[in-house]
């Protein structure tokens, strides 16, 4: 779990147009290792995201301007590998189906939420984000280590055939000498 990790180069950013939510969860997180991020609106957010790496996104769905399905979808735009969680104090089916299939919500929160609940929930998608940049780093190293083979395996096929060229060679020197004798 995220526990043992060192969090401490993360960021969690929470994006509600009510002050006093952000001011609960800013409260709730106040002792993680992970930094905490706030916005009041989707711009907001948006703008953030464009200045900061933020590993996780939890956005209330009902905001003005923007809703949180439509932030989701344009913050993927922005941080593709964030894990992202909508927030909402309405149980709308409909809103949900939104902000996971146009947003790639991981989860859907209810307001009120639990607080163990959803600290959980944050932890979680920390714990995905790691896993997924993890398998990012070891993708590529394997990418990576397959083209060194290649070319090891290319040069050791060109280093036989000269080697097998030479034995033919001498090979011949011998028989030659041998019909000499």
């Amino acid at each position: 779990m995220t526990d043992e990790k060192d969090l401490s180069a993360l960021t969690v950013l929470f994006v509600d147009d009510e002050e006093n939510v952000l001011k609960s969860l800013s409260r709730l997180f106040v002792d993680e290792q992970f930094a905490v991020l706030t916005a009041g609106s989707g711009q907001e957010g948006l703008e953030t995201l464009r200045n900061h790496d933020v590993a996780v996104i939890v956005s209330d769905q009902r905001m003005p301007g923007m809703m949180g399905a439509e932030f989701l979808a344009r913050s993927r735009e922005i941080r593709p590998d964030a894990v992202r969680m909508i927030l909402t104090g309405y149980a709308d089916v409909s809103a949900a189906m939104d902000a996971i299939n146009r947003g790639g919500a991981f989860r859907y929160i209810t307001k009120p939420w639990n607080d163990d609940d959803f600290v959980y929930a944050v932890h979680d998608a920390l714990d995905r984000y790691h896993l997924a940049a993890e398998n990012r780093r070891l993708t590529a190293l394997t990418i990576k280590q397959n083209e060194e083979l290649k070319k090891w395996s290319s040069e050791l096929e060109v280093y036989v055939q000269q080697q097998t060229i030479d034995l033919s060679r001498r090979n011949k020197e011998l028989e030659q000498l041998t019909v000499k004798l």
